[in-house]
Order: C-alpha cells, then sequence, then structure tokens
C-alpha cells in the first residue's frame, strides 16, 4: 500500500480525488490476491446478425477454427419469369458476390471455396446460434475449387465474385413456374446455400488460415443469374439482404493439449494464463475476495487491469484481441451474469500497453456498500458474434510479475 498526501487538486478522471481537501492522505493499494479462470461457453447468437463468417485456420494455442454461412437468397416482387418461351433460355452464368469488410488469421494465404445447396428449411422464429447447421446436399460442390484470398491487395476489402457451377444455374434459371409464385414457394424450392472453405494446409506453415467477415445486408452481396432468351441478353439478381434467413457456425476442432484446455483446466491463483475469445465464446472469470476489506466510505478511483500475453499474438500479431471486453458482475456460481441486461464496464484494447484497462469505480463502490455481490468480474468480448478475436491474458501466477492481472485502488480513510 502506497500513501500520498494531496497538496492540490488532480484530474477530474481520477473519479473524487479533485474534490478532497487539501492535505488529505490518500492511500493506492494494487495489492489484492487475483484468481481467474477460463470458462468455455456452448453456444453464441448468430443468426440474423450484420456480419457473417466464412473461412478456418489453425492457432497453436485455440485449435482449429472453422466458420461457415447458411443464407437464403430471395427473390423480389411475386410471380417471377425469366423469359415466355423456356425452351430458348440459356444460361450464361451464376454468380455469388460477397462484400468482404474484414479478415483475421493469415492474410496472405488462400482459401479454397465450397458452395453447397441447403435441403433443409429455416425455421421461422429459430434464434440461430453458433452451433447450428442445417442439412446440405454435399454431393456437388458449387465453387468450382476456386481462392478466396486477398494476397495481391493487402489491407484492402472489397468484393469479390464467384462463377459456381452451371448445375445451380440451370436449378434456377429452368425452376418450376409455381416455385417462383412468391417467396415462400421460392424458399421451399431453394432452402439456400452453405458457404465454407475448404481446410487450410497445415503444411503451407504453423499459422495456416483465416478467417473472412462479409457484410449479408450489402447491396453489394447477392446471387447474380446471366442468361439469354429468344431476343436478347438478361440477367436476375436474387437478393441477399436483411431478410434473409441466415447464421454461421464456429467450430473449434483439435484442442487438445492446446493452450485452452490446460486454461481451462487451471484456474483460481495459480494460473498462469486465461483464454477469451469471440465467435465460440470463451469468457473469463476473475474473483478477488479481498476486495471486501476495503473501506466503502473511500474509494476514489479503482481499475482492472488485464495485461495480453504478446508471445501468443501469432507472427506478425496476426491473432489480435478482441477489440473491446465487457464486464459484468458474477452470480453466486463465478460463471454467469449476476444482471444480463447491462454490463458494468468497459475497455478498449490498448495496443501500445497491450492490455485491457477497466474502470470499476463505481462497480466497487456498489459492491462494498452490499448493492452487488462480491462474486468476481467476467469478461467478455465485445463483437462476440461476428468475429473470432481472441487473446491470452497473462494470469496471476504468469513467470513475468510484470503482466500479471491486478486491480488498482486509489482510496481515503474514514476520518483520515
Amino acid at each position: 500500500m502506497a500513501v500520498l498526501q494531496l497538496s492540490s487538486c488532480t484530474s477530474p478522471q481520477n473519479a473524487g480525488e479533485e474534490v478532497l481537501p487539501d492535505g488529505t492522505t490518500v492511500y493506492f493499494t494494487d495489492t489484492f490476491s487475483l484468481g481467474m479462470s477460463t470458462i468455455l461457453l456452448d453456444t453464441v447468437t448468430t443468426g440474423q446478425l450484420s456480419r457473417n463468417l466464412i473461412g478456418n485456420y489453425l492457432d497453436e494455442a485455440f485449435g482449429w477454427i472453422d466458420c461457415e454461412t447458411y443464407i437464403q437468397p430471395r427473390i423480389t416482387g411475386s410471380n417471377l419469369v425469366f423469359g415466355s418461351d423456356p425452351t430458348k433460355l440459356r444460361l450464361d452464368s451464376l454468380v455469388l458476390s460477397l462484400d468482404l469488410l474484414d479478415f483475421y488469421g493469415r492474410f496472405d494465404d488462400p482459401l479454397r471455396l465450397e458452395i453447397f445447396r441447403i435441403t433443409q428449411a429455416f425455421e421461422e422464429g429459430k434464434k440461430y446460434n453458433s452451433r447450428d447447421s442445417l442439412l446440405v446436399d454435399k454431393t456437388v460442390d458449387f465453387a468450382n475449387d476456386q481462392k478466396i484470398d486477398f494476397s495481391g491487395l493487402p489491407g484492402y476489402y472489397d468484393v469479390v465474385k464467384y462463377r459456381l457451377s452451371d448445375s445451380l444455374g440451370k436449378y434456377l434459371l429452368f425452376a418450376p413456374v409455381d416455385s417462383l409464385a412468391s417467396q415462400s414457394t421460392f424458399t421451399s424450392y431453394f432452402k439456400g446455400i452453405l458457404i465454407r472453405t475448404k481446410k487450410a494446409d497445415p503444411q503451407l506453415n504453423r499459422e495456416p488460415g483465416g478467417v473472412f467477415i462479409f457484410d449479408p445486408k450489402s447491396t453489394k452481396t447477392s446471387l447474380t443469374l446471366y442468361y439469354h432468351d429468344s431476343t436478347s441478353t438478361k440477367s436476375y439478381t436474387f437478393p441477399i439482404n436483411d431478410a434473409s434467413k441466415r447464421f454461421h457456425r464456429v467450430q473449434r476442432l483439435e484442442s487438445d493439449g492446446k493452450l485452452i484446455q490446460s486454461a481451462q483446466n487451471t484456474g483460481g491463483t495459480t494460473a498462469t494464463q486465461a483464454c477469451i475469445q469471440a465467435g465460440s465464446l470463451v469468457k473469463v472469470h476473475v474473483d478477488a475476495p479481498s476486495l471486501s476489506s476495503l473501506d466503502p466510505a473511500g474509494i476514489h478511483r479503482a481499475e482492472l487491469v488485464l495485461p495480453v500475453d504478446p508471445a501468443y499474438l501469432g507472427s506478425n500479431n496476426r491473432f489480435s484481441p478482441p477489440t473491446s471486453l465487457f464486464l459484468y458482475v458474477a452470480d453466486s456460481t463465478g460463471k454467469a451474469e449476476f444482471s444480463s441486461s447491462t454490463f458494468n464496464a468497459t475497455a478498449d484494447y490498448n495496443g501500445f500497453e497491450k492490455a485491457y484497462i477497466l474502470p470499476i469505480t463505481q462497480t466497487l463502490q456498489q459492491i462494498l456498500a452490499g448493492r452487488l455481490p462480491n462474486n468476481g468480474f467476467l469478461l467478455v468480448p465485445g463483437n462476440n458474434g461476428v468475429s473470432v478475436n481472441r487473446a491470452v491474458l497473462a494470469g496471476p501466477a504468469h513467470p513475468d510479475v510484470n503482466l500479471r492481472p491486478k486491480i488498482r485502488v486509489t482510496y481515503t480513510k474514514i476520518g483520515s
């Protein structure tokens, strides 16, 4: 514990120190004993989100991550007709366009696209999650073994277009007339497509592959049929938009013996690391029972500091941490939020400090006043359903003492 003597006002960000009288004795401590645990949850909601994920990659700390998207192109209007004389129709091509927004993993590592036709209808009203899947016909891959990559344009994202197999184009162009009468009859005939990638090649390097993030609501994301009839060349775009049923599945494979497994099995004060990841939700519990010993009347500033272990950022920092963390007060189990309706603090990842610094002044005051339980905190990654960003947090038993997590508190004592 350190002792500070205030002789003048301090910065307003110190949450109360600036209003203390001159000469007030201010105490500082960061010696609380902390425990950390890694918690793997079953699912994360991924249905009808603003982003979808496709791809796969090998992470030496977290295992193999595989993402695939199930999505349903639509029609506009009703009683769609491609041509007055079906015998005169000829297919030119069927093109899938994806508005790619971001990428996670090895940027210059191309993956091969796979497209399969969904054979199981989306359920009305169902909230799909990261463990869900639908039946698909995998006898025909419509992607023609095309690559999906940005190796020639590092750091640049735009629309990518892929000509799909003519067999799928003909399936749509020569659809029965009654299947084009309305949206419901069309989706009964064509339930959608599964978009995924073939497994990355581990022979290329030790961190092969990656995950692409695309915008399913963009007007640039679509399925376009190019054809001609007896009179002219035509095209029809099956829109993929906010009304399209969709979700992505996230699987973690081959994680036996990886860091994430040992972190899950070793928690508390002896944990050397803790793991956190969006998408397949891995969250962290931080416990600090000795916080209750503080005087509830004099907390002026408190923050939870969680350094990221730089040894696990991947080569060229390719495995960047989640952009932000949300802090919740834990319930009595230490595995679920005491109040799931609101979070108690948030912080962006500080790339310079390589840490998350979460302000918990008000939260700590409420704990000490008895309005919140002292069961520790749960840390949940931001962009949880629409990314797979992960981080290895240094634990309380990390060999580098400078990386160990801490709670820093500035306070005064009653009567001081």
